[in-house]
């Protein structure tokens, strides 16, 4: 197997990747295997390690970012201006969550369409070197990694900056956006700016509130709110999906309202529709639950379905104490959870013996297509997701959302004709879930219209017509930047 930086073979002794393999992902080449320090367990101190080895590394690499400086100055002055050629750098690329999945579909989008686009983030612990997924995806090799705080199986990770110099001088960039405000973004970012590369950042984690949510020590969130603020600084101008998050930009992160940009994410939306209903997806995955009692006499129950990462941030404890209450009171009522995360086990506990909820793992394709599609209610109470890739996926295949009133999925959803935007109540979603099963059992007139408004609305976020903003607003920042 050639490799992404030299001709090294693995030895026949090594493995890819310790994990099931993830749904759509393909090793395409290796890079050469590399010393890296082991693999830190989570701890609120351990995080001291990370400055000294993101300024380490820099320091080390200095007299190359400097060479490659003069190198990609010359470089871009050799193309047309309207020539542009765009990084993406984002940590945790290596597992399945939202962030991941929108890259990991936007960037084969752009580059089949003639946009010079490339995406590339860490490798995960389990892998002895770094690797190029899909002929596109690289994977870098590790300097240093941790578990991150309060999220079980997900990283914090510093790259191998000497892989990074040697590509970028094979294939140069004008443009670095960071997805997330990671360790490994931190040195990317240190180092562009020596080598002469204008950075930006996507807001696309509400990480001081996830910190809230998962992390005990007070300190940790008046310090990492504080580090946000440095690197919102540093990665200016700052794209919002949305303008709730927009807010927290200027008001929280200090960023000036001048240097805020809304811009429209895209999603593959053609993998995902209403035709995709009523193909037994569904009664697959509950009968594997060990529950073939899908109807209630002559009818059927009804379906609601989480489909996402299962994770405490998606306030996932919230719609346990709410479905509990709402299945106690009809026997005609079903949830199914789809996805996976550290928080799904004690969710497994918490439903024991329940007939009412199925779990159908992680799933892909036209199998999540169909759970999607099989739904008849959406839930997804997060107030931690800037977009919320799963709600258009939802209503592109006609499933009305219910969500919550703070973040980015209430923008999708808009009003009642397409679900319900809801606070965080338990009374306010127990009466909109009472609701939604009377209009499905009650009013098929009132819910074939949800569904149909539900899937119009998915509409405007095409791959194509965010893609097209994206790269108009790219060629703005070049022409700043360098005065081309």
């Amino acid at each position: 197997m050639t490799t992404a930086s030299s001709s090294t073979k693995l030895r026949p002794t090594d493995t890819l990747d310790s994990r099931p393999e993830i749904f759509g992902r393909n090793v395409t080449s290796t890079f050469k295997k590399m010393f890296s320090f082991r693999h830190q367990p989570p701890g609120n101190l351990r995080t001291c390690m990370i400055p000294p080895v993101v300024f380490g590394t820099l320091i080390l690499n200095l007299p190359m970012l400097l060479k490659l400086r003069f190198y990609l100055k010359k470089e871009r002055l050799s193309r047309p201006a309207d020539d542009v050629r765009i990084l993406f750098y984002s940590d945790n690329l290596d597992e399945t969550n939202g962030i991941a999945n929108n890259l990991r579909n936007v960037i084969p989008y752009m580059r089949s369409h003639g946009m010079k686009a490339f995406l590339a983030g860490n490798a995960f612990n389990t892998r002895p070197c770094g690797v190029v997924e899909n002929g596109y995806c690289l994977l870098l090799p590790r300097i240093f990694s941790m578990e991150q705080l309060g999220y079980a199986n997900s990283e914090l990770a510093i790259p191998r900056i000497g892989p990074v110099l040697r590509l970028l001088k094979r294939y140069p960039v004008d443009l670095i956006e960071f997805e997330t405000p990671s360790p490994g973004a931190w040195l990317v970012c240190f180092c562009a700016k020596v080598a002469g590369i204008k950075v930006f950042s996507h807001y696309r984690t509400d990480v001081p509130t996830y910190t809230k949510t998962l992390v005990k020590a007070k300190w940790m969130h008046k310090y990492v709110l504080w580090l946000m603020q440095i690197f919102y600084g540093m990665t200016r101008p700052v794209v919002s999906p949305c303008k709730d998050y927009a807010k927290i930009l200027t008001s929280q992160l200090k960023v000036p309202e001048n240097k805020v940009q809304i811009l429209p994410r895209g999603l593959p939306l053609e993998k995902f529709s209403p035709d995709m209903r009523g193909k037994g997806v569904w009664e697959k995955y509950s009968a594997q639950a060990g529950n073939t009692a899908t109807q209630v006499g002559n009818a059927r129950k009804v379906r609601f379905s989480f489909i996402g990462r299962i994770s405490k941030e998606k306030n996932l404890e919230f719609l346990n104490q709410v479905w509990k209450k709402f299945a106690a009171l009809h026997d005609d009522v079903e949830l199914m959870y789809v996805g996976y995360g550290w928080y799904l086990e004690e969710i497994k506990k918490f439903y024991e013996g329940d007939n009412s909820v199925h779990f159908a793992g992680e799933q892909g394709g036209e199998t999540l297509a169909g759970l999607y599609a099989d739904s008849d209610f959406f839930l997804f109470p997060s107030t931690t997701d800037t977009f919320g890739n799963v709600v258009v996926e939802a209503m592109s295949t006609g499933t009305p959302a219910l969500v919550s009133d703070y973040g980015g999925p209430h923008d999708i959803v808009m009003d009642e004709a397409a679900g319900r935007i809801l606070p965080i109540d338990e009374d306010a979603w127990l009466n909109a879930l009472e609701e939604c099963r009377r209009i499905y059992l009650e009013e098929p007139e009132t819910y074939a219209k949800m569904r149909e408004v539900a899937h119009e609305r998915s509409l405007k976020y095409t791959m194509e017509s965010s893609t097209k903003a994206q790269f108009e607003y790219f060629k703005k920042l070049k022409k700043e930047a360098y005065g081309l």
